[in-house]
């Protein structure tokens, strides 16, 4: 990082959703190289070293480690997300309380997981990102009215603590009505059953769905009660689409009549006849997750 050098550069955007763990060694020291910059963006994800501050990333470090370095800058966008391990509880006000200085709109989610990790997520307004990852129930920013993400097309979410329930898919297609892309980490059965209605929930452009380690409830959520006209992708564990196929037929037939590529987790599943002709459109092979 030390031989880098761009006397002229203005511009700059850096974007990194894989956590980063050495954000204070690497990131840092590169960006308080570029005093000339006048535009600056970032869009990363952290994990922080339990070795340095052991903090989430706030106003304060962004003012001391970068913004105080560029005596140029004119614009300031970002969208960062800090992963602490073992995590000290914070109220949200001293986060927001360590941009006080900034005369730029603001805001921030924190959250904490059963796993023992917590995350905060810092982001100017308008927000100017297009992804939204390790969102849970406890996320409150999903308000009709505000339309904060509107641009969000790709979203991860992920709890261990409440499950997914219809209401909450219901906010999320409402809130991110551009989302083409979406991953559901959850392991908690449903609480509020609810059965095929005519007033389906829809995500109107979403073509990738990624069901990596959840409970059958999510597949039957997504698959049988939402319509998802533009699914093309899947990414699935055998059992529970091989359920779905077998005993919502009907109820899943118009959500995988396009899909064209299947993604199995079980890297040795050998799919049967019977739901490989279930997908009209799927491609000859069917991929496997390694």
């Amino acid at each position: 990082m030390t031989s880098i050098s761009c006397p002229y550069l203005k511009e700059l955007t850096i974007t990194s959703y894989r956590n980063i763990p050495q954000y204070e060694q690497c990131i840092v020291p590169l960006l308080q190289r570029l005093s000339t910059i006048e535009f600056l963006t970032l869009l990363l994800a952290i994990g922080v070293d339990t070795s340095a501050s052991h903090h989430f990333i706030d106003g304060l470090d962004l003012q001391r480690d970068i913004i105080s370095h560029m005596p140029h800058l004119r614009q300031f966008d970002f969208h960062i997300r800090s992963i602490v391990p073992r995590a000290p509880h914070l109220d949200i006000d001293t986060i927001r309380q360590s941009f006080v200085q900034r005369e730029q709109s603001v805001d921030c989610i924190l959250d904490y997981f059963n796993n023992d990790c917590g995350q905060c997520q810092i982001f100017s307004l308008p927000f100017i990102g297009t992804r939204l990852d390790f969102i849970s129930n406890r996320f409150p920013l999903f308000d009709d009215n505000r339309n904060t993400f509107l641009n969000v097309t790709t979203l991860l979410l992920f709890d261990d603590i409440k499950p997914f329930e219809n209401s909450f898919f219901g906010l999320v297609s409402r809130a991110l009505p551009h989302l083409k892309s979406l991953e559901v980490f959850n392991q908690l059965e449903q609480q509020e059953k609810t059965t095929i209605t005519t007033n389906l929930i829809e995500f109107p452009h979403l073509a990738t769905l990624i069901l990596y380690d959840i409970h059958i409830d999510y597949a039957e959520q997504l698959l049988c009660r939402t319509r998802l006209p533009c699914l093309v992708e899947l990414l699935i564990h055998y059992e529970p689409l091989s359920t779905i196929v077998t005993q919502y037929q009907e109820e899943a037939r118009n959500n995988c009549s396009k899909i064209e590529l299947i993604r199995f987790v079980d890297s040795s599943t050998n799919p049967t006849d019977t739901l490989l002709n279930f997908f009209p459109n799927l491609h000859c092979k069917i991929s496997k997750k390694a």
